[in-house]
């Protein structure tokens, strides 16, 4: 018997060996695993020297298994079945039966202009199914990497072990109190009190982009975290505020705000839905980011309510 290394092992050894064991003939194992006759005595030659026991001896015109081959087939059959089980394909996911929670991290951006409606779609095709959304928070690739979070919502970019599907594009917007007036010009909207959101650097911070040496004349007198906070601030002072249009025009809805175009060229602003690669191929992961970009599609081929009237000047 020669010491045997684990990385050494040939898988097909063991596939033989069991067929050895049941078929307990050389000639029918060779044929159950499609192998000649001469083939299969060389493996149980193999097979011997690797055990250091003959696993089958000749008694009368037949081969019979030695103590050493019965006390292999027991643990032989569960290793080929759980190699079985390894190399077997995932088995399908079905929402309609499954109980799972799925940890979605999101922007604001993203939780008041999919999450509703991406919710919604989830909770019907899947009633066992539940969800936690976070708020993406200072380092949320972290989350992911950790397995922490399955999707994230929000800024574009994704590092190489990440794979993202773009979700929207947007245009940006002004929002002011109801009842004051809005910036008309480029020097009108250099000439107001701004509030800055700090998550709009996650988006590549457009804004400074877009107005190049004239953003050091952009006089920002608050800094808040998220867009739904500057909003807020917005309607009970005279600040201004540039956010994504679709975040406005909600908004606009509830509060006492008007909108307008931002009076200077500026990039769209995108969410796209990120995840490790890792996940690519898992059929739970596969369903939700399939029922996730539906759940958007369907929400954006859809107006509005009031078809945003009220958050027109």
């Amino acid at each position: 018997m020669h010491p045997l290394h684990l990385s050494a092992l040939d898988l097909n050894l063991l596939v033989a060996l069991d067929a050895l064991l049941d078929e307990s003939s050389v000639g029918r194992a060779a044929l159950r695993i499609r192998r000649s006759q001469p083939a299969m005595s060389r493996t149980l030659g193999r097979l011997r020297d690797m055990f250091g026991d003959p696993l089958l001896v000749a008694q009368g015109r037949r081969l019979v298994r030695t103590a050493r081959a019965n006390e292999l087939r027991g643990p032989l059959k569960r290793l080929l079945s759980d190699v079985g089980l390894l190399l077997a394909p995932l088995p399908p996911f079905d929402p309609a039966t499954a109980r799972r929670r799925f940890t979605l991290l999101s922007s604001d951006y993203a939780q008041v202009v999919l999450l509703g409606p991406v919710l919604e779609v989830l909770g019907l095709l899947g009633p066992g199914l539940a969800f936690t959304v976070a708020a993406a928070g200072a380092d949320p690739l972290q989350l992911l990497a950790a397995g922490a979070a399955d999707l994230l919502l929000g800024s574009p970019a994704a590092p190489s072990w990440c794979a993202s599907q773009s979700l929207l594009r947007d245009d940006w917007a002004c929002v002011w109190r109801r009842g004051a007036r809005g910036p008309r010009s480029l020097t009108e909207y250099l000439a107001r009190d701004h509030i800055d959101v700090a998550v709009e650097r996650d988006f590549g911070s457009p804004i400074a982009q877009a107005l190049g040496r004239r953003a050091k004349h952009r006089r920002a007198r608050a800094c808040v975290q998220d867009f739904a906070g500057a909003l807020f601030v917005v309607a009970q002072s005279h600040l201004v505020a540039t956010v994504p249009k679709p975040v406005a025009l909600r908004a606009a809805q509830l509060l006492p705000l008007r909108m307008g175009p931002t009076p200077f060229a500026l990039a769209p602003s995108e969410v796209s839905m990120i995840w490790p690669q890792r996940q690519s191929s898992d059929p739970a992961h596969v369903w939700l980011r399939s029922a996730v970009s539906k759940a958007v599609q369907a929400s954006m081929e859809s107006p509005p309510p009031d078809g945003g009237r009220r958050a027109t000047k």
